[in-house]
């Protein structure tokens, strides 16, 4: 037999079994090496958990943000809702100080021409009794009373019309109403039983104005004189 055919197998049971551990001089066995893929994989799972908590501190920074954020944002809508409110009330003061100062205008215009105009009353008051004083039909050879009619009546219409103009407007139309203390004024007052008819034939009612002596005016809102009337008595 060949030795050499010995040896070859032997030789490649050594190489495949481990190497003997060194035995150091206390007697004990050394450690065996670590190994480089051991120490390369440890490695890359540090590197993992420290990626991975940078992440989570990142993302918690963002949440901290946002919730910042949206806190500010509320607090700002709050804000802009109390300035909307502030702002109408405002507008709402500004308009009603706009309309009061506009009434108080209108106000002391109507007493700054008040007194002058309650003066001319009186003369429209003359021609119209005037008027009234010339009987009718006027004869026809009567022309100088005709014109001085004419003329009376125009200047009288006139005025009226100025009146007008100046947001002065007369209570007429007042037989047959109810009496009203803010708006007229009583001169007498006589029973039911014995006030005059009406001139479709009725009778008047208590408290009907069944008389007017003279005009009521008004200036603007406000009475500017009275009417004088006569009035059935209450019952």
């Amino acid at each position: 037999m060949n030795p050499r055919t010995l040896t070859a197998p032997l030789r490649s049971l050594r190489s495949s079994l481990p190497l003997r551990p060194q035995v150091v001089a206390s007697g004990r066995i050394a450690p065996l090496p670590v190994s480089r893929m051991n120490v390369r994989s440890y490695s890359e799972t540090a590197e993992d958990k420290s990626f991975h908590a940078q992440e989570d501190k990142r993302i918690t920074e963002l949440e901290t943000a946002k919730k910042e954020s949206d806190e500010r944002a509320k607090k700002l809508e709050e804000e802009l809702k109390e300035l909307k409110k502030e702002i109408q009330y405002v507008r709402a003061d500004y308009q009603t100080a706009t309309r009061r100062a506009s009434e108080e205008r209108a106000k002391a215009s109507e007493f700054a021409i008040a007194g002058f105009a309650r003066a001319l009353l009186e003369t429209v008051d003359v021609l119209q009794k005037a008027l009234k004083s010339v009987k009718q039909p006027i004869p026809i050879e009567n022309s100088g009373l005709k014109q001085l009619y004419d003329g009376i009546g125009l200047t009288e219409k006139t005025l009226i019309k100025t009146f007008e103009r100046h947001n002065m407007k007369r209570l007429d139309n007042l037989k047959g109403e109810l009496f009203d203390p803010n708006l007229h004024e009583a001169e007498f007052m006589i029973p039911k039983e014995v006030a005059p008819k009406k001139e479709n034939g009725d009778s008047h009612e208590p408290n009907e104005i069944m008389q007017v002596n003279s005009e009521g005016w008004m200036i603007g809102n406000r009475v500017l004189r009275p009417a004088k009337v006569g009035v059935v008595q209450p019952e």
